[in-house]
């Protein structure tokens, strides 16, 4: 079962957490737009690969996911292992997500 980590209906945008599946899943107009796949080490997510559809590039939807994923794991006090360069530029540009990143298993992000 999927759960729905942001709804923004003005924009037909949607996140879910397809559990099955281990990614996240962005929609646009119910269509798949986006993915970002992910695994679960312990109580931890380690984040891999983040993509956007090529229709959909050029929108700010990769934006849109990460955040709704970051803001999502903060909210159930998980931390995250990162291997995607996408996040890893996304948490360097807004630093208050600094403290999500599991300061034990960082993956590639570096302070």
């Amino acid at each position: 079962m999927s759960d729905v980590l942001f709804d923004d209906s003005a924009q037909c945008v949607r996140v879910v957490d397809d559990p099955e599946a281990c990614q996240y899943a962005l929609y646009v107009d119910g269509a798949q737009a986006g993915t970002m796949s992910y695994r679960i080490v312990g109580q931890r997510r380690v984040l891999g690969h983040t993509e956007i559809d090529e229709a959909y590039r050029g929108r700010g939807l990769s934006q849109i996911l990460i955040q709704a994923v970051l803001d999502d794991l903060r909210e159930k006090q998980q931390k995250v292992t990162i291997y995607c360069p996408a996040v890893d530029r996304f948490i360097k540009q807004r630093v208050k997500y600094a403290d999500v990143i599991d300061p034990s298993h960082p993956g590639i992000w570096f302070a």
